[in-house]
């Protein structure tokens, strides 16, 4: 490819670039992230939940329209409105499951989104620097090159020079213009995934409303709602008395403000404070890097992966649930699957004494309800926490990888079910998962 050639397109591709940047510039307000391409990730399960619980619904609206006009039939009008508030509970179940694995598919893509626009940024930053250096060539460089060589070998070598100057750039623009296609493909998934994420909000408001209704809508319903209130409040005040006690227990590692409002504002609050720290390292090491240092599998580069490999349907995340404050994700699977280290660091805590490995409504007491765990330090006051295991591949003080197999899937402590209960902590502080894993 001649000179002229290879300029005209480098101008031409920097030109589109610039557009380009321009209009990246005015979409990244994001700042932490989870995988790749959120379309590898099947959220189908959830759909379909959805799709047969509202079908349930609508056959008992009908029997509950029915059983309205026969005045002598109240109870199996109120046994089926009991019924109703049972699929609406689980709708709401549901949706709050659904719209957590949005915020992390929409996570996973900002954060790609973030990714290919350093790299766009940096690669043009590469072709205004090659367009000035051939500017300040001149135009016949190339040929200059030819003649000015003093043997018939060393022609073919300059050749050779010129052949792939030619190909770099040509490799440089052509991984621009992959960048940009990637950036377009994870900005139209995220806005696609807000809308949804949006459209969910808005059904969980209306399934809460109609639970209400459903409540108000008798005294005897009304009744039924009172007193399971005051059982879910004494249960989670019990439950929140055992976990303040397990986390004095370990001060300085764990700390937390359970309740609706102030759970929620305690978590936002160390959010900021944990996005700044992670911008801060992570800028720090992608310094080192860029520097030519080779960063050992040993060190956390403060990316969380996904600690359930192939296991992706989340069964519950961080917030409000049936009368308690929920301080993790919980990752639905079997028995004995495998539980992986989601970021380097020490193991800093276990327990293994717990043999209540089953399902249960209420806590069997063993490690403040989180059974069998595993707690690593992953430095600068980030920590990882995986509870109701069945087993532990590791003790205190071992060093993991990040992708090591740290213990197996169980359901000790207070767990209804074999699952995994994932926690991200900083300074002590629970934070939201889905803001700062990374599925891949």
């Amino acid at each position: 490819m001649s000179k002229l050639r290879v300029l005209k397109r480098v101008l031409a591709f920097t030109l589109a670039l610039s557009l380009c940047i321009g209009i990246l510039g005015n979409d990244s307000d994001a700042d932490v992230y989870v995988s790749a391409d959120s379309e590898s990730y099947d959220v189908s399960e959830y759909a379909e939940k959805l799709q047969s619980i509202a079908e349930e619904q609508a056959k008992l609206d009908e029997q509950i329209k029915s059983a309205e006009k026969d005045i002598e039939d109240k109870e199996k009008e109120q046994d089926l409105i009991k019924k109703k508030i049972d699929t609406v509970n689980n709708k709401i179940e549901v949706l709050n499951s659904y719209m957590t694995r949005l915020e992390l598919d929409m996570s996973s893509n900002q954060r790609l989104i973030d990714d290919k626009q350093r790299e766009i940024e940096d690669g043009v930053e590469s072709l205004k620097k090659r367009i000035r250096a051939m500017y300040l060539a001149g135009d016949d460089t190339y040929t200059s090159i030819i003649l000015e060589s003093g043997s018939f070998y060393d022609v073919l070598m300059r050749l050779e020079l010129i052949k792939r100057v030619a190909e770099h750039d040509n490799t440089l623009i052509d991984g621009l213009i992959s960048a940009k296609e990637d950036y377009e493909k994870a900005r139209d998934n995220l806005n696609s995934q807000k809308s949804e994420y949006d459209k969910q909000y808005e059904e969980l408001e209306n399934q809460k409303k109609e639970l209400d209704e459903l409540y108000n809508s008798s005294k005897q319903q009304k009744e039924a709602y009172e007193k399971q209130k005051a059982e879910l409040e004494k249960k989670n005040e019990e439950y929140i008395k055992e976990r303040q006690a397990f986390e004095a227990d370990l001060s300085g590692i764990l700390s937390g403000t359970y309740g609706n409002s102030s759970g929620e504002t305690a978590r936002a609050a160390a959010e900021l404070s944990a996005n700044e720290a992670l911008r801060i390292l992570r800028n720090g090491i992608s310094e080192r890097i860029s520097n030519g240092e080779v960063i050992p599998d040993s060190e956390c580069r403060y990316e969380f992966g996904w600690p359930v490999p192939g296991n992706y349907y989340i069964s519950s995340g961080v917030g409000e649930r049936w009368g308690s404050y929920h301080t993790g994700m919980d990752i639905a699977g079997g028995s004995g699957t495998n539980i992986h280290a989601a970021e380097s660091g020490i193991v800093i805590r276990t327990n293994s004494s717990c043999p209540h490995n089953y399902g249960k409504n209420s806590s069997c007491g063993c490690g403040g309800g989180y059974g069998n765990y595993i707690i690593i330090d992953h430095g600068e006051g980030f920590i990882s926490l995986y509870g109701h295991l069945t087993s532990l591949n590791v003790k205190d003080g071992d060093t993991v990888k990040k992708g090591d197999i740290i213990g197996t899937m169980g359901s000790t402590g207070y767990s209804t079910g074999d699952h995994l209960h994932f926690e991200i902590r900083y300074q002590g502080m629970y934070l939201n998962p889905a803001s700062y894993v990374n599925l891949s």
